[in-house]
């Protein structure tokens, strides 16, 4: 197979960088609104905040970890990864949901 590579307008190092940087920027934005609502948990006793905590951490954080850092350190297929991230994001929209629908 004949693979084309994409054309962007910038060079493939610039859009890598530009994507990397993007997901981690996602990521400690992520982990600072889990943080703020596990502080909220801590201050009011509320149990939804800290599903809401656990659900912004498995849909935003966990899956980026699972995209890039996993395959980087262990040798996994992108069919593993994709499902273990896929299935972390499902699992986090579920307890979002519960925080806001359920009686935690």
């Amino acid at each position: 197979m004949d693979w084309t590579p994409l054309q962007t307008g910038a060079s493939a190092e610039t859009a890598a960088v530009l994507v990397l940087l993007g997901r981690a920027v996602a990521f400690v934005l992520a982990l600072w609104i889990a943080n703020r609502a596990y502080r909220g948990y801590r201050r009011a006793s509320d149990p939804a905040l800290l599903w809401l905590a656990l659900g912004i951490t498995l849909l935003a954080a966990v899956p980026t970890v699972v995209r890039f850092l996993v395959p980087t350190l262990i040798d996994t297929s992108l069919l593993l990864t994709t499902v273990a991230a896929t299935g972390s994001e499902i699992v986090g929209l579920a307890a979002i949901l519960y925080a806001v629908y359920g009686r935690p």
